[in-house]
């Protein structure tokens, strides 16, 4: 009788345990869906118009930003550096507003929280943006990454006027003040399909 009641006891507690990792594990990859009306540029490519799924493998710290598409075709990889934000009004952020040169994505940011992951450019990419958009870029001079050697990658700061900086998150802080732009995005659970609108 004991034997019994142990293996129902361990049987319900597997169960809820899988319940649990089920009902976390979208949070724990980020990913999210959102839709675009327009071209946006990402680091290392331009996404034109279209729906796409953003996820990153680790909840803190550095991390390797994935995009595919919405029938699961890659389309990039790039460093993301952590974020925080108090606003919750958007959760993917474009650099100055609508019309400033590229339109580019400064950072995500997973719906209902304000814990979110800044993107990191190529050198040139983070030039172009900091120049026409008025505001500091994070930058890393590697072509490419990967994660296991994200850790190590030095990232470094582009100002408007083409001065590399060390990287501070505090730098960012002012011109993150007037972030008033950009899209919703809706997180998504394995297997299940979400609904975004652009802002």
């Amino acid at each position: 009788m004991k034997t019994q009641h142990l293996a129902r006891t361990l049987l319900i507690a597997t169960a809820v345990c899988a319940m649990v990792m089920s009902a976390t594990s979208s949070q724990v990859t980020r990913r999210t869906r959102v839709t675009f009306t327009g071209s946006v540029r990402v680091p290392g490519t331009i996404l034109p118009a279209g729906t796409y799924f953003f996820e990153a493998p680790r909840r803190t710290n550095r991390t390797v930003v994935r995009i595919s598409k919405e029938d699961g075709t890659f389309v990039a990889q790039f460093m993301g550096i952590p974020d925080f934000t108090r606003e919750r009004e958007h959760d993917i952020i474009v650099f100055g507003d609508h019309e400033c040169g590229p339109k580019a994505i400064k950072a995500w940011f997973y719906p209902g929280t304000g814990q979110g992951i800044r993107f990191v450019y190529s050198e040139d990419e983070a030039a172009v943006i900091a120049a026409s958009c008025d505001e500091p870029v994070p930058e890393i001079h590697e072509k490419t990454v990967s994660l296991p050697q994200i850790m190590v990658y030095k990232v470094y700061l582009i100002t408007p006027r083409k001065q590399e900086e060390e990287y501070t998150p505090e730098a960012l802080s002012h011109s993150d003040e007037a972030d008033n732009n950009g899209f919703h995005s809706t997180p998504v659970a394995p297997n299940e399909k979400g609904v975004a609108t652009p802002q």
